[in-house]
């Protein structure tokens, strides 16, 4: 670098904001920058001058910042120029493999906090420095013999005008202080200037320093009248210090303004000398940062908050549970974490846009702001994920209240966009030191006991056992065999009967999914569905039991004359795809069945989550010919007006209701009531569940149409229930 000015920084991102937040930060260093929006305009940057440093961002459109820093690295001038890489996406190990194999320096991740990004930063800037200075060293040392000749030449022309200069140094003398200090101050006529004497009062103040102080800026003023009291014992020693040579020249601090307040400025002092060497006045050149410093103070906030509600991020909890539990730790008091999770908010999130889904975790994080005490921290982690952090509880118990109000108030209903809304909590709770002795394991810990919330039923809270972390263990093996499962096919389909309440035969099957084990044991369905709805899996076993039950009543044909229906179970997960009747379709034709000897069952819940997505969901599948069934009927909100324009066939009364409807008048008023509005809405109606003579003979006094359940058989394989079908009827007479 042949001069200061080419000790550059180049900032890339294609992040307008970012961009300017990252200027902001980086001005203090005290060097050019220049920006770039895009790789090509970096790279053209490149081919104009050197920079000491490229803060790069990852992720951008056109190029990115691993190509950038590729073809950068190909040119024989940037080839060693540091690379630091900055990005606000989560990266992989891979990819930061990737960063350091193209000769990154460090790789940074959004939010950063400034300091670090300046500290790391500055190093490059120092190194620029120290590498200009070495290659002036290197210059002097090749020129040495020709500079030695020209000052030989000069010899004699200094001779002559020695008397001279000797004539006139007196007079430079008289007049060196002052013409220094008025060298300054009209370079700087702009900025505040003020002229100190060795002990801190003013000999001069710019017009702006005295527009804004008044007269406690005037000769003779101590300057240090103007600065914040917080900052005046510092800003008073570093004077003196640099007065005795002791200290850098830029300071900033805090000042009263009578018109504006509260500011912040950064001031450059250089000092004055008189004849014999010794410092005696120095300039003050001061400028205005308030703006940036509020810049910093926001980039800051932002680096430990979350941007959309405000809350304590990850970074910030982590930070606050470590001080918990070291200063509470030891006075044996515990400390309570609660790890919440919104039930079935992707729901909402799927059916009213994300905007609505933003609107109401906003709404949730004040909510949850009003069930703590002001020293609790509420902080948001991640989607629907939030963290209470409670400190120095008296008893353990005090968990729980809190938990229970924030159950209460959360599922209080909310209007987003028009619409009333309900979401429920479901709280797991972890207790320092008892459950975990560090944060990863307290979290970890809290979330398993909120899974296991889930499992009870959802909106509520549960304490963290020892024993749910064997259940969490299990879960994760059952989630790490099922995409094994899915691509070796272990899934087998059982088979379940309806019978005619009014003779006895067999109506139809419902097809019920089985995961059979190399030990000969079985998993249960309600272990592994809902795994695979969490995981995403659902939707790849969903239609594999559709190709499945497809093709094996294709079979069943070939076999007997089988005229039975086979409903097959549609996932929520499947149903809110735009696929679901293009799927359904797909294993007809690969089967090549009637439409009519299929069934889509449908839980009510599913239907209910977006009603006019599912009424053209429902309409592209009845266009198919396929007959459609509402599983579980009477345990979700299903409205009436709604259930009337659903293109539906049947209603499948919920074995809850079933179970005691020979005994309980209120389950037998229920199930009645749902017979005669299923049949004046022209619909089938299935009691499932059935396993007395006393429930069958109340379904067929009541008109109930068919029904299924261990009374008539359990679930068969295929050889079973074929010759089910074959042996005929059922003898209803009890």
């Amino acid at each position: 670098m042949a001069v200061a000015d080419e000790i550059k920084i180049l900032l890339v991102n294609d992040n307008p904001g970012t961009l300017f937040a990252l200027h902001t930060i980086l001005t203090d260093l005290g060097v050019p920058i220049e920006t770039a929006a895009s790789g090509d305009e970096a790279l053209m940057h490149l081919l104009k001058q050197d920079f000491a440093v490229i803060v790069l961002d990852v992720k951008m459109d056109g190029l990115d910042g691993f190509e950038t820093a590729r073809l950068i690295r190909n040119r024989p001038r940037s080839r060693s120029t540091p690379i630091i890489f900055l990005t606000s996406h989560r990266a992989t190990d891979l990819d930061r493999a990737k960063g350091y194999e193209l000769g990154a320096v460090d790789y940074l991740f959004m939010p950063v906090a400034p300091e670090i990004l300046k500290s790391k930063t500055r190093v490059f800037i120092d190194l620029a420095r120290n590498n200009r200075q070495e290659s002036i060293k290197d210059g002097v040392l090749e020129n040495q013999n020709r500079t030695l000749r020209q000052e030989l030449e000069q010899v004699t022309r200094l001779n002559e005008v020695l008397c001279a200069e000797i004539a006139a140094r007196s007079r430079q003398e008289n007049v060196a202080q002052s013409g220094e200090a008025e060298r300054l101050i009209i370079q700087h006529a702009g900025d505040f200037v003020a002229l100190l004497d060795a002990g801190l009062a003013c000999i001069y103040a710019s017009p702006s320093y005295q527009d804004e102080f008044g007269e406690m800026i005037q000769p003779g003023a101590e300057y240090l009248e103007i600065v914040h009291a917080d900052d005046r014992d510092g800003i008073r020693a570093a004077l003196l210090q640099l007065l005795a040579g002791e200290a850098p020249n830029r300071l900033q601090y805090r000042v009263l303004m009578a018109k504006r307040g509260e500011r912040h400025l950064e001031s450059e002092a250089s000092l004055i000398h008189d004849a014999s060497g010794k410092a005696t006045q120095i300039v003050m050149i001061s400028r205005d940062i308030t703006e940036r410093k509020e810049m910093e103070a926001y980039i800051l906030h932002q680096s430990f908050h979350d941007a959309l509600t405000g809350l304590p991020n990850r970074q910030l909890l982590v930070d606050r549970m470590k001080q918990a539990t070291a200063h509470l730790g030891r006075k044996n008091a515990p400390v309570a974490v609660l790890f919440i999770d919104l039930d079935r908010f992707k729901d909402i999130n799927d059916t009213l846009g994300h905007a609505a889904g933003d609107r109401l975790l906003q709404e949730v994080a004040e909510r949850l702001g009003r069930c703590v005490r002001e020293g609790d921290t509420v902080a948001r982690l991640s989607g629907d994920e939030f963290v209470v952090l409670l400190a120095g509880l008296s008893d353990v118990q005090d968990a729980a209240v809190v938990a229970d109000k924030i159950v209460t108030t959360v599922a209080a209903p909310c209007r987003i966009s028009g619409t009333e809304l309900r979401v429920s909590p479901s709280i797991g709770i972890a207790i320092f030191p008892g459950d975990g002795h560090d944060i990863d394991e307290l979290l970890r810990n809290a979330d398993t006991a909120m899974y296991h919330a889930k499992q009870e039923g959802r909106g509520r809270f549960s304490f963290f056992t020892s024993s749910m972390n064997e259940a969490a263990s299990r879960r994760l093996a059952v989630g790490s065999a099922l995409q094994q499962a899915i691509q070796r096919e272990e899934f087998v389909l059982h088979y379940q009967p309806k019978v005619s309440a009014a003779n006895g035969e067999i109506s139809g099957f419902e097809a019920l999914i089985r995961w059979p084990q190399a030990d000969g044991m079985w998993i249960s369905p309600s272990q592994f569905i809902p795994i695979a709805e969490e995981t995403g899996r659902i939707e790849q076993i969903g239609n594999w039991a559709l190709r499945e039950a497809a093709r094996q009543i294709r079979s069943w044909r070939e076999e007997v004359d089988f005229f039975c229906p086979v409903a097959v179970n549609v996932s929520a997960w499947q149903f809110r795809k735009d696929s679901v009747a293009k799927n359904i379709e797909a294993a007809l034709m690969e089967s090549d069945i009637p439409a009519n000897m299929l069934e889509a069952e449908l839980t009510e819940s599913a239907v209910m989550t977006d009603p006019a997505k599912a009424i053209q969901a429902l309409h592209q599948i009845r266009d198919l010919g396929v007959t459609i069934s509402i599983d579980d009927f009477g345990t979700g909100y299903s409205s009436l007006s709604y259930l009337k324009r659903f293109p539906l066939d049947k209603l499948k009364i919920d074995a809850a209701f079933v179970r005691d409807i020979a005994s309980d008048p209120d389950d037998a008023a229920i199930v009645l009531a749902i017979i005669t509005l299923a049949h004046s809405l022209g619909l089938t109606v299935i009691a499932e569940g059935v396993e007395t003579a006393e429930q069958v003979a109340f379904l067929i006094e009541h008109g109930c149409d068919e029904m299924q359940g261990h009374y008539f058989s359990k679930p068969l394989p295929t050889d079973g229930a074929l010759d089910l079908l074959k042996r005929g009827r059922f003898n209803l007479a009890h």
